[in-house]
């Protein structure tokens, strides 16, 4: 991780502000060049626009700039920011429930929060995935989410971070929701 002072490089204010551009690619290029500059004054706007990029998901289901949602988590990645794991967290609750992610994405934030967090940020981040789908049920016409990618991936990552892994993974096949039971016992039949 990072020093909490900055490291004399380039100032990252202008980038800071090119965030909330209303030009997805600028947003995109902003976040790029914040995770190159490696200043953590960056970690939580960077979180911040991550978490405006998933509106798109809670208001149509769809992600619509996953471009810039990658830039952000692999910067978030490249600071050490552990102040924003909140969001990479919340980012894959709500990834589960929009239709059409890219699995590369899900793969992009995981190894994040892997990489920043550790064990205990994938266990957080599976276990927040569980409660977040609780009550979930599909759509009316029957449609699942990006459900079984996001989950998957987790529970792939979760599957290698020690010996309370297989626990958590048992705990979820036996008593998790029901969507995420099979993808447990999938990854459990694994080991």
């Amino acid at each position: 991780m990072r020093s909490s002072v900055d490291s004399g490089g380039p100032d990252p204010t202008p980038f800071i502000a090119r965030l909330s551009n209303g030009d997805a690619f600028r947003r995109e290029a902003a976040a790029e060049s914040l995770g190159s500059i490696g200043s953590p004054r960056a970690a939580r706007p960077l979180a911040g626009l991550l978490l405006r990029e998933l509106r798109s998901v809670e208001r149509s289901g769809y992600l619509d700039h996953g471009d810039v949602v990658r830039a952000c988590s692999v910067a978030i990645r490249r600071l050490g920011a552990t102040e924003a794991l909140y969001a990479l967290v919340k980012g894959l609750c709500v990834l589960a429930r929009a239709r059409g992610v890219d699995e590369e994405l899900i793969g992009e934030m995981v190894d994040s929060l892997a990489e920043v967090g550790g064990p205990n940020a994938v266990r957080e981040g599976a276990d927040r995935l569980v409660q977040s789908l609780r009550n979930y049920s599909p759509d009316r016409n029957g449609n699942g989410h990006a459900i079984e990618t996001v989950a998957t991936v987790v529970f792939e990552r979760l599957s290698l971070c020690g010996d309370s892994a297989q626990f958590n993974l048992r705990r979820i096949q036996l008593g998790g929701p029901p969507v995420l039971r099979p993808i447990a016992a999938d990854i459990l039949a694994r080991f």
